[in-house]
């Protein structure tokens, strides 16, 4: 009863450093429950994509709960600090050590029935809410129903009694190997002032510019996924090396200016900051990663949920399209047929018999067969069509030679007048520039087209690059595609996709995949915007989601950093500036000392993390193309609001913990 009593006590007075840590807990509980609640929902099920939408949900749960563990830990590394002048007092007094052990044993148990009952009570109900909104999502929350099962609830306690079991053997080893005096003195230990590292600042400095340089440089967005993870380990490694080295650097060499050091403001700034640098620095570093991720995260996941009609367009050039292997005269009378069926207005039709070339290598100016197609290094898309082709496509006419080609790029640019297929030289008569029902954009693969005066040069480009000795070539065949644009109802177009696939069905039956020039694949494959409209709305809202919870927790991250921070900083300077005030520095020339220190502080991470994000910012374009999302506005306009967003919220963390901050120094000053 005894230590219960003294553990209450000890709550209350210190619950200016302990209510951080207890909401931080409340908060991490309250994610971990969501994400449950999420991964095991009976909705996640009938998602369109629901196995991707479930894996992505997953490796959420996983990150989240990497993420309690280690910002469990640097929360209770601020309290632990803050509380060890108390615990050496209480040891002096007569308490022994293992008695402090009992009464962190109970604080801990108090700090973690708290945790879970606020936190799941709290969970349960913004849980809720959270379900209402995505039922406003398209695609995404119609079938969610909200479900707390003992099962997750079993599993966040369980998760959560480890963490507090880990904190309090963590505060037990800190208690057992510090001397009493040490801990009575522990709080006001400051650092010894930090030496500059020329070497650690030049490597620090270096592994920022080249994960600035591998994101503007990578072409390939099949490339760029590898090399971004290498450029955010590059960034993070550079960032805490300037801020921890590079930083005590630039203030030393500040300090050996006399004219400057030497005037009030700068030499308070510039001493304090050199004094407590190296702590200082990776708090800073911190803060400025967590909110390059936050910025990440909410550009990138915002981009693909409102650029999600660019992504239908960018995968569907055409309403709906069926493609057979072989060729299909009956294609476009029985589609036809079908959407008049349906009460559908078909707008526009093509109908293509191309030769089954579809990738080949550049090499220079030269394309060469390709047998393996799962490494795309410098793997082109190609369509070989004849000048009746460009005729139906476009309603003009074009007079090609046997050794001549017109030139299309979809995406990828192609900029040698002469091509060579093997060895024969083809002359690019014309470039075309536009080619309805196939708009340009940009792609993971670069995919041209290629005119020629008829199929008797198609049939020698294919002998020239000795594309019957590949099994996936061989014989030389063709197929067909239909691809239609329409005019219908919303049902009406639904009907008529879920009629085009049941033909695909029946096509795909009645073929026979031994006769097939790929066998491997099925003799006809439809595509339909409509069917694709509700899995990307699924995909999307569900990116969105695990975007909006990955920003909340590395905002509250900042936020508590920033908090502890100010704390931290406000107990250690306010006997400093009340020195300088008794050595002649007025109460006017102090507040603003400390203005500026505070704001210098602020604005360092968050000026660097927009910095990052700016050179982030192609090889995140890069990734979305894989996405579909191929509108660089779009990505702009979205990743500029999400910066001034996430700055507004910045601000609002900044003038409320300053208060803290003043609070403290000014009651010396």
């Amino acid at each position: 009863m005894f230590y219960l009593k003294l553990t209450w006590s000890n709550l209350k007075k210190n619950r200016t450093t302990y209510l951080p840590f207890l909401g931080s807990m409340i908060f991490l509980v309250f994610l971990n429950l969501l994400m449950q609640v999420m991964v095991h929902n009976p909705g996640m099920q009938n998602l369109p994509q629901a196995m991707t939408v479930h894996s992505m949900f997953s490796f959420g749960v996983i990150v989240i709960l990497v993420f309690s563990v280690i910002f469990s830990f640097y929360t209770n590394s601020f309290l632990i600090k803050r509380r060890q002048k108390e615990l050496g007092l209480y040891n002096i007094l007569g308490m022994d050590k293992k008695s402090l052990g009992w009464m962190l044993l109970i604080e801990s148990l108090l700090s973690l029935v708290i945790s879970l009952v606020i936190g799941v009570g709290l969970g349960s109900i913004l849980a809720k809410f959270l379900f209402l909104v995505m039922k406003k999502m398209p695609g995404f929350g119609e079938d969610f129903v909200f479900q707390l099962s003992l099962q997750m609830l079993l599993f966040v306690t369980i998760v959560f009694a480890g963490i507090f079991l880990l904190l309090l053997l963590h505060n037990y080893f800190q208690l057992w190997r510090t001397k009493p005096i040490e801990l009575l003195h522990g709080s006001d230990t400051g650092e010894k002032e930090p030496k500059a590292h020329w070497i650690l600042t030049i490597i620090g400095f270096a592994a920022i510019i080249a994960g600035y340089l591998i994101s503007v440089s990578i072409e390939s967005p099949v490339a760029a996924l590898p090399y971004f993870f290498v450029a955010i380990v590059l960034v993070i490694i550079g960032t805490y090396l300037v801020m921890m080295t590079g930083s005590i650097t630039v203030l030393k060499a500040l300090r050996k200016r006399p004219q400057l050091y030497y005037q009030p403001k700068p030499f308070i700034n510039i001493s304090g900051m050199i004094y407590r640098m190296k702590q200082n620095g990776a708090g800073l570093a911190s803060i400025c990663i967590l909110s390059t991720m936050v910025l990440v995260t909410l550009s990138s996941t915002a981009g693909l949920y409102f650029g999600k009609e660019n992504v239908l367009e960018t995968r569907n050039p055409s309403d709906i399209s069926l493609t057979t292997q072989t060729v299909n005269h009956d294609l476009e009378a029985n589609l036809t047929a079908l959407a008049a069926d349906n009460q559908v207005t078909v707008t526009e039709v093509v109908k293509l018999d191309s030769p089954n070339i579809s990738f080949l290598k550049e090499e220079g100016n030269n394309f060469v067969s390709v047998e393996n197609t799962q490494n795309f290094d410098g793997v082109i898309g190609t369509e070989f069509l004849t000048a009746a082709d460009y005729q139906q496509l476009t309603g003009k006419t074009i007079s090609l030679e046997d050794n001549q080609v017109a030139f299309y790029p979809i995406s990828g640019d192609f900029e040698d007048q002469t091509i060579y297929f093997g060895e024969q030289a083809y002359d690019i008569k014309e470039r075309v520039e536009d080619l309805p029902m196939f708009p340009k954009n940009p792609s993971f693969v670069d995919t041209f087209f290629f005119f020629v005066k008829d199929e008797s040069v198609v049939e020698k480009i294919y002998a020239d690059l000795n594309l019957g000795t590949h099994s996936s070539y061989q014989p030389l065949s063709y197929d067909s595609e239909v691809m239609m644009n329409l005019d219908g109802s919303q049902e009406n177009l639904k009907n008529f996709a879920t009629a085009v696939f049941a033909y695909q069905d029946q096509l795909n039956q009645s073929a026979n995949q031994d006769s097939l020039p790929n066998p491997s694949m099925n003799y006809a494959s439809a595509t339909s915007i409509e069917v694709d409209r509700e899995e990307t709305n699924g995909f999307t809202g569900g990116f969105l989601f695990i975007g909006i919870i990955f920003g909340l927790s590395f905002t509250l991250a900042t936020a508590l950093i920033i908090y502890y921070k100010q704390i931290s900083e406000g107990y250690e300077d306010t006997g400093r500036f009340e020195i300088m005030q008794k050595v002649g520095m007025s109460r006017r020339e102090v507040k603003q000392t400390i203005s500026s220190q505070v704001l210098m502080v602020f604005l360092l991470p968050i000026s660097l993390a927009v910095i990052h994000l700016a050179f982030a910012l192609p090889i995140i374009r890069k990734l979305l193309i894989l996405f579909g999302l191929t509108n660089s506005q779009l990505i702009t306009i979205v990743t500029i609001l999400s910066v001034l967003l996430f700055a507004v919220c910045y601000l609002l963390v900044y003038w409320q913990t300053s208060k803290v901050y003043y609070r403290l120094v000014e009651r010396k000053v």
